[in-house]
């Protein structure tokens, strides 16, 4: 890990800790209000040089050391972590935070559930006192539920399209009853196009890995998978340097719901 990373901007510039990157996360106020229907939505992604998130389906291996701290103040700074099943699905992950000094309250662990399976027993490394919330579209509600007992809740609501829950509702559900207010999305493309279609992502934030992975057609996933309504322009926050890895965060110009 280098001994410093350079934040590029905001300006001035200046050097910091590599264990400072986007210790800054605030809830911005849209139009003025505090109180929305749903939480502050941010994601996280990790990317080669050529765009690709993953390698035979899995992120881990392409970030540094230093951009797994940086994941780990995003997950600090949050109520919960959010991923989709594909994601769940391709390797064995953590939603949570190592224990520390002190011991950090763990995020809530969110699985949305497409199609397929939902391996949580298997793929997902709970920590201790983290609590797990699958959402389900009501057809498939009851079996994940009697599936999962003991080790995860399933919130039931109805489906979109293709079996594919509704996050509007979800979210709202999040918000209202699990006391949801910063919610940290960390793939896959699918949920991120969703997100990012219905206008319910706030920030972005992407780490450009000093990689070229190449690969064929179809083992590329880059951020977003399909198409969205129409082109979203960004709005740079911040830029940070570590050892030839970049951190960028924007803001979504979008409406709230």
């Amino acid at each position: 890990m280098p001994e410093k990373a350079l934040r590029l901007y905001p300006l001035p510039t200046t050097e910091i800790y590599p264990t400072d990157i986007h210790t800054d996360l605030q809830i911005i106020p849209h139009n003025g209000e505090d109180l929305r229907t749903r939480p502050y939505i941010v994601s996280n992604t990790v990317a080669s040089i050529d765009g690709r998130i993953s390698v035979e389906g899995k992120a881990g291996g392409i970030g540094s050391a230093v951009d797994r701290v940086a994941m780990r103040n995003l997950r600090a700074r949050v109520d919960a972590v959010m991923v989709g099943t594909g994601t769940l699905r391709a390797e064995k992950l953590s939603l949570g935070l190592e224990a520390t000094p002190g011991g950090s309250q763990q995020p809530l662990a969110i699985i949305v559930a497409a199609s397929g399976e939902v391996p949580v027993r298997k793929n997902l490394i709970a920590h201790e006192g983290q609590e797990v919330l699958v959402i389900s579209a009501e057809a498939k509600a009851e079996a994940l539920t009697e599936e999962l007992s003991g080790i995860a809740s399933v919130l039931s609501v109805p489906s979109e399209r293709d079996d594919y829950p509704d996050l509007v509702l979800a979210l709202q559900t999040l918000k209202q009853e699990y006391r949801v207010e910063r919610l940290l999305v960390e793939g896959g493309p699918r949920l991120n196009r969703t997100l990012i279609s219905r206008g319910l992502l706030d920030e972005l934030f992407l780490t450009i890995a000093p990689k070229l992975l190449g690969g064929t057609p179809d083992q590329i996933r880059t951020i977003i998978e399909g198409s969205i309504p129409a082109p979203k322009d960004l709005s740079l926050t911040s830029i940070h340097l570590a050892g030839g890895e970049i951190f960028l965060r924007y803001y979504l110009s979008i409406p709230s719901v």
